[in-house]
């Protein structure tokens, strides 16, 4: 579906399924993350680099590497942004075995992957604990709403609860469910330090991330 989209409409949002200016409201949520220089950030089914383009226009000053399981996608962005970030072809059989900062993966499961919505659903949780994993501080990723009036033909829409309940059991108790963004989509945050500092019972809080 997204190569049909790339050979119709080449380098555009609508390639990516995406009207225009979508893609920067979802990019906001990784923002108060990337402040510092030379954070390692990991975009998972980078498309046409765009969140590359966003994190420039930002003046942040991070490690970028982008990769994607469609070959046409790694080569636009190889060609559009040569050296200054870096783009890897996805193979979804291959573990990520390197470790980042920041994990962001924007849209990646909101298309089914399997005709049965069980196995689809497995799919998207196992993958969503293995970019978790490979998360050293931060993993942030969007889901389609189940909130929604309409549901997207081909659509995998995920009740929030849902996400919430797998990432306290699995992921981390320490997370924010984001809705505010876009009205048919929701954002996971997870981060990886869930101690609880006591005698406080307190998350180690910087007032910075929760903007």
């Amino acid at each position: 579906m997204y190569l049909d989209g790339f050979q119709r409409h080449g380098d555009s949002p609508h390639a990516l399924l995406t009207p225009k200016g979508r893609n920067e409201l979802r990019f906001r949520a990784i923002s108060p993350f990337v402040l510092r220089p030379g954070v390692r950030v990991l975009d998972y089914g980078c498309g046409l680099g765009y969140l590359w383009d966003y994190l420039q226009r930002q003046g942040n000053k991070v490690d970028y590497t982008g990769i994607d399981m469609l070959p046409e996608f790694v080569e636009a962005c190889r060609n559009k942004h040569g050296n200054h970030a870096h783009f890897e072809l996805l193979d979804v059989r291959t573990p990520i075995r390197e470790k980042y900062d920041v994990v962001f993966a924007s849209g990646v499961f909101n298309l089914r992957s399997d005709t049965d919505d069980t196995r689809s659903r497995e799919y998207a949780l196992d993958r969503l604990e293995e970019l978790f994993n490979a998360a050293g501080e931060v993993l942030v990723c969007d889901f389609l709403s189940s909130y929604v009036d309409f549901v997207q033909e081909d659509g995998q829409h995920f009740n929030p609860g849902i996400i919430t309940d797998f990432c306290a059991k699995r992921l981390s108790r320490r997370f924010m469910i984001r809705h505010d963004l876009l009205p048919y989509e929701f954002t996971l945050i997870a981060w990886r330090d869930g101690a609880i500092h006591r005698p406080d019972n307190i998350f180690e809080v910087d007032a910075s991330t929760i903007s």
